[in-house]
């Protein structure tokens, strides 16, 4: 099976730990052996499996049994990943492969590859799938033969491989595998492509495969070359993503920046119809609205001459009463660190502070004593509008002396006298916009 492997770049030869992601059916099964065979042949580093155990199916512990019997006839240590999943609105098969993929995020380490076993056939599918969706040139170039993941790296060695190859080399090999029963269902997409469609493609053209994937292959040159465009990207105060809008543009070139901006991530993308219409309110939307696109969670709002991919505020959900100045947090409201800054206003280290959510504080006052309506103060130092009742503001005895992330407030002046401890600034990053 050693020859069924694409040759890998040094970069994957020289991982710290090698990964295999291994289900039981016969193309994972056949990449184990493989690479075992390779690492046997060659220096290289040492191998794990992991084993994503979903809960969906009666067979399940069959599954894990079967991983750990060939793990353990060729001495691979096998991490079992027992994942709970919870389907989003996206059907059943998107949230088990999200759930998955955060299991080999979890296992992976700095400089770690993780091997999949997709392969030429799930590359031609995918390819299908997203043309039939409409899909630019980045979901056009279909599967990626190397991604990161987690703190590793992702690499996918048959992806020239057509299934029918590894099935062959297992079955001479007599090694044992599963199949999936629902594999055989055609209410879904995929499976209806793979048996329905695809076999009414190969009958007519016989060598489909390697032109779809030398399609897919011309699409992701062509993707490579739009992401060397530049785009204006910036971020708002609260670390959401944002892409600046030139009104001199129309709607059809901003809708096309919108795709190559949402293409550089693992969602789906909209439509062009509505990129294009969402495009157009966009460049037309008077300052006092807000239009938005919504789809799959996610969440477009144009504010300020900017698109947002906006992070619904959580900040307030499980806010702690209180701090000391110092001390690394974390919670459902974001993840607290400091800094050590002598440079301007600062808290001293050691102090505790008490924490309210800012719409329970009907007014602030600067550090030079201009005092102002929360929300009016809020607006001019550029907190989107969504943000401004959910953020910390931090206490100092009965003083306001700080708000998340904006800065020092009047209470901060207070506190000039001589102090024991440094003087730190606090870092804050909400969960829901990391």
């Amino acid at each position: 099976m050693r020859e069924l492997l694409s040759p890998l770049p040094s970069s994957v030869i020289d991982a710290s730990h090698w990964w295999v992601a291994l289900s039981g059916g016969a193309d994972s099964v056949a990449l184990l052996h493989a690479l075992h065979s390779l690492r046997a042949e060659a220096q290289g580093p040492s191998i794990s499996a992991v084993h994503v155990n979903h809960g969906l199916h009666t067979d399940a512990a069959e599954w894990v049994a079967l991983c750990r019997r060939h793990c353990d006839a060729l001495k691979i240590p096998l991490c079992i990943e027992t994942v709970d999943v919870q389907s989003s609105g996206r059907g059943l098969e998107a949230a088990a492969r999200e759930a998955r993929y955060h299991a080999f995020e979890k296992v992976l380490l700095e400089g770690d590859v993780l091997f999949t076993a997709h392969h030429a056939d799930d590359m031609v599918e995918t390819v299908l799938l997203r043309l039939f969706r409409g899909a630019g040139p980045r979901g056009l170039a279909g599967i990626p033969r190397q991604r990161a993941c987690g703190k590793g790296t992702i690499f996918r060695p048959f992806l020239e491989t057509p299934r029918a190859l590894l099935y062959d080399a297992v079955t001479r090999a007599e090694l044992e595998y599963v199949t999936d029963p629902s594999n055989l269902r055609v209410d879904q997409d995929r499976n209806y492509l793979r048996q329905v469609v695809i076999p009414a493609v190969e009958a007519r053209w016989a060598g489909y495969r390697d032109t779809v994937v030398r399609a897919a292959q011309l699409q992701s040159q062509v993707q490579r070359r739009l992401s060397r465009l530049p785009l204006p990207l910036t971020h708002t105060i609260m670390g959401e993503p944002a892409l600046e809008i030139d009104s001199e543009m129309d709607s059809e070139l901003l809708a096309a920046q919108l795709h190559q901006w949402l293409s550089e991530s693992e969602t789906e993308v909209p439509d062009k119809r509505r990129l294009v219409e969402f495009a157009r309110q966009a460049l037309t939307a008077q300052p006092d609205r807000l239009p938005e696109l919504t789809w799959n969670e996610r969440c477009l709002r144009v504010w300020r001459k900017r698109i947002i991919d906006v992070s619904e505020p959580e900040a307030s959900r499980g806010l702690p009463e209180n701090i000391v100045v110092g001390q690394a947090l974390a919670g459902a409201w974001g993840e607290l660190s400091w800094s050590v800054d002598e440079s301007g206003p600062t808290l001293c280290e050691g102090a505790t502070l008490t924490v309210l959510p800012s719409h329970q504080v009907a007014s602030l006052t600067s550090p030079a004593g201009v005092r102002k309506p929360t929300p009016k103060w809020l607006q001019e130092r550029e907190v989107p509008p969504w943000w401004r009742s959910q953020l910390p503001v931090l206490y100092d005895n009965n003083d306001p002396v700080w708000i998340l992330p904006v800065g020092p407030l009047e209470g901060i002046t207070a506190r000039d006298a001589p102090r024991k401890g440094r003087g730190m600034t606090p870092v804050w990053r909400p969960f829901s916009a990391l």
